[in-house]
């Protein structure tokens, strides 16, 4: 991806993250408390370009806050407001949904903020989930570069949107957790599709994203905490690329 120049806890997959780290430990080596350069950083060039994992997901954040603060004016909306805050490798975020540790990548309505792990990102970068991660580990995608942790950034922040818009309350008590997570797949994908006809994507971007939409979908469908399939992730993403604005993804609710 090119640099641009512009109570409730809700994870991107399943409890998996924690032995997921453990795993990613093994494979990066044990991260330190130090602060120091980090594995993640844009492939572009410049000036521009982040040098962090911070960095990164601050460039990422501002981007898809951007698109949907000018979605939300063409709606008439006021603009919305999200907090974000990355942990620290060994770090912990002291929250309104209690404390997160670096296996985290969330969004916690009861303040508002994106929590995402620098160390997390980094694994996601660096391809080291996959035998951990409950589709890849099936042979369903792969996380591996820098499109794959904006499809986190972006999905994290679709929650956000679903909360603006009032939606938990909604229709909190009418549809399973999967409903929601596919919509904010689907809102990550309209946002894409809005990087990219910007001439932000880079060739290979958008089968980052797909494969790790494929890789964090999951087959407990019995659970209440399902998130979706490694193909019902997959094809929540392509919709919202496909249909390029947020009523693309209104379906998912009405569905359910």
């Amino acid at each position: 991806m090119r640099p641009s120049r512009r109570t409730r806890l809700l994870l991107l997959g399943s409890a998996a993250v924690v032995a997921v780290l453990v795993l990613a430990s093994q494979t990066m080596g044990s991260a330190s408390g130090e602060s120091g350069p980090s594995r993640l950083t844009s492939s572009g060039s410049g000036e521009d370009a982040p040098q962090s994992t911070s960095e990164f997901l601050t460039m990422v954040t501002e981007d898809v806050d951007r698109y949907w603060t000018g979605a939300f004016g063409d709606a008439g909306l006021d603009e919305p407001r999200v907090g974000y805050a990355w942990i620290a490798p060994g770090g912990v975020a002291q929250t309104a949904c209690g404390p997160l540790d670096e296996s985290t990548a969330a969004y916690c309505p009861g303040d508002d903020t994106i929590y995402i792990s620098e160390r997390f990102a980094d694994a996601i970068y660096a391809g080291a989930l996959d035998r951990a991660l409950p589709g890849s580990s099936q042979g369903y995608g792969g996380t591996l570069g820098d499109f794959s942790v904006a499809y986190i950034v972006a999905h994290e922040y679709g929650h956000q949107v679903q909360d603006e818009l009032g939606l938990y309350e909604r229709y909190g008590d009418q549809v399973p957790t999967m409903a929601f997570e596919l919509q904010a797949d689907c809102f990550a994908g309209v946002w894409a599709r809005s990087a990219d006809d910007e001439g932000q994507l880079e060739a290979g971007d958008v089968q980052e994203a797909l494969d790790a939409a494929l890789a964090v979908g999951d087959f407990d469908t019995a659970s209440p905490g399902h998130h979706g399939t490694p193909e019902q992730r997959r094809e929540a993403w392509v919709t919202g690329f496909e249909g390029a604005e947020p009523g693309a993804c209104s379906t998912f609710l009405q569905a359910a």
